[in-house]
């Protein structure tokens, strides 16, 4: 870059973060600004899927390596469908040639670790300024571009009138740790219940976290029941080969929704990143990692025009745009047509949820390709 940049990321968030880690290998001045101090952008009690793609784009960035030590890996994903009794098992034999040898399907890693690493990693760098809006605003600062990365329900969108597509599942997902006795601890479940898929994502020997999707409604009801009743709940859901010890940490909620933003034909020189940008039914465990393939884009869209000015900065957002999206409709379409399908009693359907384990049960291509496309996404051989 000719001119040393002013670049403003709002959101401090895993998506804010790695925002300003990757573009500040840019000659620019990054100031990196949330409402909330460091440590309680840290502590929180949540827990991330972590998938090949993003095994990538963290190794691209020099990140992987030092979050490794924090990560939980499992090497067989357990799918079921409990109102049909079908179960298919996915395992590392399903991965391609190129993933295989990682030994791993996926990772789970605690937002806490995730949080310090991504801190530590940028006290080392003297253009990252962390700040508080107040003492930024202070500054007076004119910014050549600004990111958000404000979350699903940013108010900022409403303030710059972006165009917010969204569909709304009237479901809320309940999230807890569950210490749990069994056999399997490195592996994963997606279970499809007639209520919503309920996850179970193993963070270490015996622990796991609980991603319980149901009705808004149910979902709050179950947030302020007893623990012992909903642990009773819970029991009667659980694979056969596991028995509930206890309820570890804290309850968290948050609502389910489709959604995406489009960019505005203006002069305004700001996008919305991540979760501000789109939505999806965390089915999957897509969120974070699609997350993060858009900070992988605005990386190599700079990373292009070695000596940009502030005329390529006009059309940044429509390049960002175009190319994510892409990569945004498949995983709406692939994560809202399991919801629809799966997550219901519609007999009708019946036929067509039995027909899909038969064919992730007696054919490897089809295991590969449902496995394979969910963990390197469509840009994987694009991540260089």
């Amino acid at each position: 870059m000719k001119n040393k940049f002013n670049f403003e990321i709002v959101g401090s968030g895993p998506t804010g973060l790695l925002l300003s880690i990757a573009i500040s290998k840019f000659d620019c001045n990054i100031f990196l600004t949330d409402l909330l101090a460091r440590d309680r952008l840290i502590d929180k009690d949540k827990t991330y899927a972590i998938t090949h793609s993003t095994r990538k784009i963290l190794s691209k960035f020099k990140l992987w390596k030092k979050l490794e030590p924090y990560l939980f890996g499992f090497d067989t994903l357990s799918i079921s469908d409990s109102v049909t009794s079908s179960i298919s098992n996915l395992t590392i034999f399903d991965l391609d040639n190129d993933i295989s040898t990682s030994e791993n399907i996926g990772w789970v890693v605690r937002h806490s670790d995730l949080m310090n690493v991504f801190f530590r990693e940028i006290d080392t760098y003297d253009n990252i300024f962390f700040m508080t809006p107040q003492k930024l605003l202070q500054k007076k600062i004119l910014f050549d571009y600004q990111f958000f990365s404000t979350g699903a329900n940013s108010l900022d969108k409403r303030y710059f009138n972006f165009v917010d597509i969204k569909k709304s599942y009237n479901q809320s997902c309940l999230t807890f740790k569950v210490s749990l006795r069994g056999n399997c601890e490195r592996r994963a479940y997606e279970i499809f219940r007639k209520e919503g898929p309920l996850a179970l994502l193993p963070l270490d020997k015996n622990l796991y976290q609980v991603i319980w999707t149901s009705s808004t409604l149910k979902s709050i009801e179950r947030l302020n029941s007893d623990r012992s009743f909903l642990m009773d709940n819970l029991s009667t859901i659980l694979p056969d080969e596991f028995k509930l010890d206890q309820i570890i940490g804290d309850f968290n909620i948050f609502p389910v929704s489709l959604s995406l933003n489009f960019p505005m034909f203006n002069s305004k020189k700001l996008v919305f990143v991540g979760d501000a940008f789109h939505t999806f039914h965390p089915v999957g465990g897509q969120g974070l990692n699609s997350c993060w393939r858009d900070v992988n884009t605005i990386f190599d869209i700079l990373n292009k025009n070695v000596d940009i000015s502030k005329k390529h900065l006009n059309l940044f957002k429509f390049r960002y745009f175009f190319s994510r999206i892409s990569d945004i409709i498949f995983t709406m379409i692939i994560t809202d047509s399991l919801i629809s399908v799966f997550s219901n009693r519609n007999f009708i359907l019946f036929p067509i949820r039995k027909f899909s384990f038969l064919l992730l049960n007696n054919f490897l291509f089809v295991r590969k390709i449902v496995l394979n496309k969910m963990t390197k996404s469509l840009v994987f051989s694009r991540i260089k």
